[in-house]
Formats: C-alpha cells, structure tokens, sequence
C-alpha cells in the first residue's frame, strides 16, 4: 500500500492457488442438475455442475452447458443439438448417485426411474425441484469438454424449495457415497490432463 499525491494506491499479491481458489467457488455452490438426452430411439442422463446463465435478456433464455467428453451423454447432445436440464430438491442424492456415479454405456440409468418424454424426446425426470428443455445453438471445444450455447424452449417448477449445489452433497450426502465420487473424479482428472490444452478452434456446424 502506498500513498501518491491525494490518492490511496492498493497492491495485492496474486497467486495462481488463490486464483484456483476463487475459481471453485463456481464449482461448489453451483447446482447440481441431471441432464438428459435422446439419440436414434436411445436414451442417456449424467449429472453436471457447470451450467450457467448467458444471456441478460429475460424473454431469451440461454444458458452455456459445459459437458466433459468423457461421458457418453456428450455424443448424444453433440449429435442431437437437444437435451433437458434438471434442477433436483436438495435432498435428492439417490439421482445424483444413479445419473453421476455409473456410466450408461454398461447400465441403463432409467431403470426403475419415473420419466416421460419431453417435447423434445428427451427425458424429463418425474419428481425433480424443476426442468428445462433446451436446444444447441452453438458450441466450442474445451479440450477435455464442450461449452454448448442452448437456448431454453420451455420448462415447468414442480417444488418451490431450495434446489441443490454440489456444496450441499458434499455437507450432507452419505460419506461412502462422497468418497466414491471423489475417486470416480479423480479417475476422470486422469483422463482430462493429457487433452485438456488440445483445443480445437474450428468454428462448431449446427
């Protein structure tokens, strides 16, 4: 800190931990949401923490859809430009368990889960704090995921309540399940570090 003439000057130090820091607050008090998805007759849902707003116009919603390539929901959206966005209650961890922890290419995930299809033909999941069906507009490649720009066609509220974030899975889902999320991320930070700077940035064909 230092004064010059009439004005107060203000260092700080940066640091690239403290960036990290700050960076996964977006992470941790982002809400959890089941995303699913129609391709060719299939069906597929996994759970994500990185949707968040795009547009400042009420009347246009759209929002950015970060899904890691890793998953086998990402070629279903990637080829079908459509998928539906689920906000879950706070306290629905069984989904976070059954959309986040298999993979459906070895299992199917609507198994004794109650749906119907959306508009769109994509799942919409029954029970859930709220849903939203949306449709690609436009997307960038990430490295080890897609942005996809969606905008949003029509959604329904079932539950005035709070909804979840990942915040309130890691405070008060089972520890057994916490544990195992954490080892099934760590597997999948394997697989992101060798192509996570390999970004393609050949403009995306709807």
């Amino acid at each position: 800190m230092a004064l010059t003439e009439n004005f107060l000057i203000i260092t700080f130090t940066m640091s690239s931990a403290e960036g990290s820091a700050i960076a996964g607050i977006f992470w941790s008090y982002s809400p959890v949401v089941v995303i699913t998805s129609e391709l060719e007759g299939k069906i597929n849902g996994q759970v994500a923490v990185t949707v968040v707003t795009s547009s400042i116009v009420g009347s246009v919603p759209r929002l950015i859809v970060g899904i890691w390539k890793g998953n086998y929901t990402h070629s279903f959206i990637y080829n079908s430009k459509k998928l539906n966005i689920h906000l879950l209650k706070n306290d629905q961890f069984d989904l976070v368990k059954n959309f986040g922890f298999y993979t459906g290419r070895e299992r199917d995930k609507f198994d004794n889960i109650s749906f119907k299809p959306g508009s769109n033909g994509c799942p919409v999941i029954d029970g859930v704090h709220s849903y939203m069906e949306c449709e690609v507009l436009n997307a960038m490649d990430g490295g080890d995921m897609t942005p996809f720009l969606v905008k949003v066609s029509e959604g329904k509220v079932f539950d005035s309540g709070s909804w979840m974030t990942l915040s309130d899975f890691y405070n008060y889902a089972p520890p057994d399940w916490i544990a195992e999320y954490d080892q099934k991320l760590s597997k999948s930070i394997q697989f992101s570090m060798p192509i996570i700077h390999n970004i393609n940035y050949e403009p995306f064909k709807t």
